[in-house]
């Protein structure tokens, strides 16, 4: 019993750099990826609300509610609705407020996210008013920087004490 917990204990203090000195090159790679990942999301969490996948989907299945309409086509029904979707900054048409680009200067130095995005609803035109996500490769949670006008909120998708 004693042992194996003191394996335990030494295979903790492993690191990547003994690992690759070793010769477990993949070894010393995931370990090493795997601790970045966990240094971020630790940042990410303690910084910032976050968004879970279930409540995008739950605000989607709302607004489609909400927005829906159907008209009769020669080929049957138009059905046209609105729907939360989300962009890749450098995709990004538009210019956020200068109090928008703070915040993403601030959350690019504390070096938490790999990517970042823009959610905005989207229908037959395109209604403006994003809101700037944080995103974490391999983590589906998306994470809450600024927002700007009135079209969609954060408040829209999370209550107060979410997030």
């Amino acid at each position: 019993m004693e042992e194996a917990k003191a394996m335990e204990a030494s295979v903790e203090k492993i690191t990547d750099l003994e690992l690759e000195a070793l010769g477990f090159k993949t070894a010393a790679k995931t370990l090493k990826e795997l601790t970045i990942k966990k240094k971020k999301m630790a940042l990410a969490y303690e910084h910032y609300r976050f968004v879970r996948q279930d409540k995008i989907d739950a605000f989607n299945k709302n607004l489609r509610e909400k927005t829906e309409t159907r008209k009769p086509g020669p080929w049957g029904d138009t059905i046209q609705y609105n729907q939360l979707v989300f962009t890749p900054i450098q995709n990004y048409k538009d210019a956020p407020p200068r109090e928008v680009l703070n915040k993403l200067a601030e959350s690019v130095k504390r070096g938490c996210f790999d990517a970042w995005e823009i959610a905005h609803i989207e229908s037959v035109v395109k209604v403006p008013d994003p809101i700037l996500f944080g995103r974490i490769e391999g983590c589906s949670d998306r994470f809450f920087i600024s927002q700007w006008e009135d079209d969609v909120k954060i408040e829209d998708i999370l209550k107060d004490n979410e997030g």
